[in-house]
């Protein structure tokens, strides 16, 4: 073989050696970076954490929906809720319960403030108010909507509460769409066969709904 020969020869084997070492084989497992995590589980464990409850009526009931909410995860209850309370009165309440020692603050309310034509806008603030307490205090705050009154509420024949279900549509609304630091949870859960009145107050049934659409929004762990 001639010295030209030779030169070729080894000039190929870099080629091909080179080609071998720089190749990978096609299982070669994706970069660390390109491997999506694994999602957590999101459940919350509440038990023994303490929970108050502020509004109106519809949240007043001894076996309400705020007390199967608390039975159901194992969180304590301060409930001070009275019928037919406005929001206004709700902030002067919250201004003392939430001194105390309190993980969660569930705040339902607006009904009276609508059926009063009082300006959705205020009742709103009033409520934004009530959520800026909690954040002050180290409180999580849950808003709920309440049940929804163009579907719930029954008011034909009676005048005085004409226009009452849109001004509290309105208000819910706007509870969703301009509320910051506290979870809102559109509770739109209940059907006109869960009411015991015109005005909604919701039987065993409708309250039953309404804790299970708590539990699950704020994806508390059932005890």
């Amino acid at each position: 073989m001639k010295l030209k020969d030779y030169v070729i020869l080894f000039g190929c084997s870099l080629v091909l050696g080179g080609t071998l070492v720089n190749s990978q084989p096609i299982d070669t497992p994706p970069k660390i970076d390109t491997i999506r995590p694994i999602p957590q589980d999101t459940v919350v464990s509440v038990r023994g954490k303490k929970a108050v409850f502020i509004g109106d009526s519809h949240t007043s009931a001894d076996y309400g929906w705020q007390y199967q909410v608390c039975k159901k995860t194992g969180m304590s209850m301060l409930n001070t809720a009275v019928g037919g309370k406005q929001t206004y009165w709700m902030l002067q309440t919250a201004s003392t319960a939430l001194a105390g020692d309190f993980d969660y603050c569930f705040i339902y309310g607006g009904a009276n403030d609508m059926a009063s034509n009082r300006p959705p806008i205020k009742s709103v603030k009033n409520i934004q108010k009530i959520v800026d307490i909690c954040n002050e205090r180290g409180i999580k705050a849950v808003v709920l909507t309440g049940f929804d009154p163009i579907t719930c509420v029954n008011i034909a024949g009676r005048d005085q509460y004409k226009g009452y279900p849109q001004q509290y549509a309105k208000f819910q609304q706007m509870l969703l769409d301009s509320i910051v630091g506290a979870q809102v949870v559109k509770t739109h859960c209940i059907s006109r066969t869960d009411c015991g009145d015109y005005l909604c107050h919701m039987t065993a049934s409708g309250h039953k709904k309404m804790a299970e659409a708590v539990i699950l929004a704020c994806r508390f762990k059932k005890i």
